[in-house]
């Protein structure tokens, strides 16, 4: 019989998981509003696209997260996005909260120094929505 451990997934993982959704989620996002608007330029310079871009990535990335607990990047890794005490998914409305709590925060540079004086490296979206990333450990027993 197999047992399912897990433990909260290294900075490292949860950035390379990270990356791979910009690339695969908010990538595809910029580029059809540029072609929408016609240009990289008409792009910088309205902040309705450059919000709206932000909010669709926010959006996708929390129907994934709802669906399967896994977006494209965290499935890659084989990484779940769970609840901290009874290890099942998140409410979407949770996720988007999450969303919008990391937005601010690595926007204001406190989401990215926040991980590093904290001994689980949780960061601050993951305390406020009591939520966090795993990877799971299968273990013999």
């Amino acid at each position: 019989m197999k047992k399912t451990k897990a433990r909260i997934a290294s900075r490292f993982l949860r950035f390379k998981a990270f990356v791979i959704d910009i690339f695969l989620i908010y990538v595809p996002i910029l580029y059809l509003s540029y072609f929408w608007l016609g240009s990289k330029d008409a792009f910088l310079h309205s902040g309705f696209a450059t919000a709206l871009c932000s909010f669709l990535f926010g959006l996708i990335q929390a129907l994934f997260l709802q669906r399967k607990g896994q977006s494209p990047g965290l499935k890659a890794y084989d990484l779940y996005l769970v609840d901290f005490k009874s290890g099942k998914k998140i409410s979407f409305l949770k996720i988007i909260l999450r969303y919008i709590i990391f937005f601010i925060s690595f926007g204001l540079l406190v989401g990215i120094f926040f991980s590093f004086i904290r001994k689980d490296s949780l960061n601050l979206h993951d305390i406020l929505t009591q939520s966090c990333i795993i990877e799971r450990l299968n273990n013999n027993a």
